[in-house]
């Protein structure tokens, strides 16, 4: 599976980056806005979404993203969720203690919390197992739902 080159990121336009982005930014009551680096995250963006690449670059490609920080508010947020969900069909197939183990391991890299040594370790140690799981027929939606903050659920 983290070999195979596809599409990875076609089911995740831009403009689904920006839907993400909105909503998890109405979870928290911040008005989502843009900073420098919009224009650079959306030209890698759409260039990437037409490219097959391997889920590793795939992923990459989030954290460049997160790099360029096109978003003021839930930047990291943004493209960890799209990370994860890329392989979350693969992740359902699994054991939940190794997809979490995955699924944190993606969230942590795409946002630079470790780098891609690390990332290529979790996944090359995984690697048999995901090899067995059946190999998703399609790119998942990215979709989001939002976690209320506590003044909201009480209201």
């Amino acid at each position: 599976m983290t070999r195979s080159e596809k599409q990875w990121l076609s089911a995740v336009p831009w403009e689904s980056v920006l839907s993400l982005n909105k909503a998890l930014c109405q979870a928290q009551k911040v008005e989502p806005t843009n900073n420098k680096g919009y224009e650079a995250g959306r030209l890698l963006w759409e260039n990437s979404v037409r490219k097959a690449m391997n889920l590793s670059d795939a992923v990459k490609v989030c954290r460049d993203c997160h790099d360029l920080a096109p978003f003021t508010f839930n930047n990291g947020n943004t493209f960890a969720a799209i990370g994860r969900t890329l392989v979350e069909e693969f992740l359902q197939q699994m054991p939940p203690v190794e997809a979490q183990i995955i699924r944190t391991t993606i969230g942590h890299y795409i946002v630079g919390l470790i780098g891609r040594k690390e990332l290529q370790q979790v996944m090359r140690h995984f690697e048999p197992l995901l090899a067995r799981l059946s190999p998703a027929t399609k790119v998942p939606e990215v979709s989001v739902t939002p976690i209320l903050q506590p003044e909201a659920q009480r209201a």
